[in-house]
């Protein structure tokens, strides 16, 4: 951006006054006038050091030493995973909303919302959102204009797709002494091709529907829950000579798309399990 012209004044001596530069150089693509100014548009950065002297009609002359540092151009990148999608889940706790990063220009920088719509309780901060994104899944985009302290501009464009949050169906799990029971709990949401965790969160008791027992406080021994493939897979063997009545309380969570260690947590689904004794 052009340079805001600086004056360089003699007093004393003979007028008119003649200037030049002695040593060192003034950046490139600025100039020193035949008034003592210097403008013009820098097309290099960096600290640049001189010596200006002022030289009268008479031949009398004295000198001023100078240094102009000139910053690199105001520029706004999207952060390497938002290059083409900024991806989220819906309703983690921890929001990954950190979409680009700034270089050159001068301090303090500010930052508005120029076109779009921010995604749903989300607020603009400097080039982050903050907030936990809700609302429906999909993408939306919007545009932020950075603004120097020089009042040089940038504007960067994200686009953020909202990925539905992991969540899990609920399931009955009925057999027999000879059987067992098996049951397939489909799950949802998340990022696709991550395979999510799942535990068991409490075992309560089940109303007892004939011989099995209806206050298993535990798995019988051999029981098993397992994720994969879109299901949490329930089994639960037989040959329980006391048979096996609960309901099991579960969740599955996946890793935060943004966040390390941190984990997306499904809301709790229930497993109604009865197994005949023998």
């Amino acid at each position: 951006m052009a340079y805001a012209p600086v004056g360089l004044n003699a007093t004393g001596g003979v007028a008119p006054y003649t200037w030049t530069v002695t040593s060192g150089g003034l950046p490139a693509g600025l100039t020193l006038g035949s008034d003592g100014s210097i403008s013009g548009t820098p097309t290099s950065a960096g600290s640049f050091t001189f010596t200006i002297q002022a030289t009268d009609s008479g031949s009398s002359f004295a000198s001023v030493p100078g240094e102009i540092s000139i910053a690199p151009p105001l520029a706004a990148d999207l952060l390497p995973s938002c290059a083409t999608y900024c991806y989220v889940e819906l309703g983690c706790v921890s929001v990954c909303g950190n979409f680009g990063q700034i270089s050159g220009g001068v301090s303090p920088y500010t930052f508005s919302l120029e076109s779009g719509v921010l995604p749903s309780s989300t607020a603009l901060q400097g080039l982050s959102l903050t907030g936990t994104f809700s609302g429906q899944p999909g993408w939306l985009g919007f545009t932020v204009r950075i603004t120097d302290g020089f009042g040089a501009g940038a504007t960067l464009s994200p686009r953020f797709w909202m990925l539905a949050h992991i969540s899990l169906a609920s399931g009955v799990c009925y057999g027999d002494y000879n059987s067992g029971c098996t049951v397939k709990l489909p799950y949802s949401g998340g990022p696709e091709g991550v395979m999510p965790s799942v535990r068991l969160a409490s075992v309560g008791m089940n109303p007892n529907r004939g011989c099995w027992d209806p206050s298993a406080t535990s798995p019988p021994k051999g029981a098993t829950l397992t994720a994969g493939g879109g299901y949490v897979t329930v089994v639960i063997p037989n040959r329980l000579i006391n048979g096996y009545g609960a309901v099991w309380t579960v969740v599955i969570s996946d890793q935060n798309l943004c966040s390390a260690g941190t984990n997306c947590v499904s809301p709790a689904a229930t497993v109604t399990i009865g197994v005949q004794c023998g």
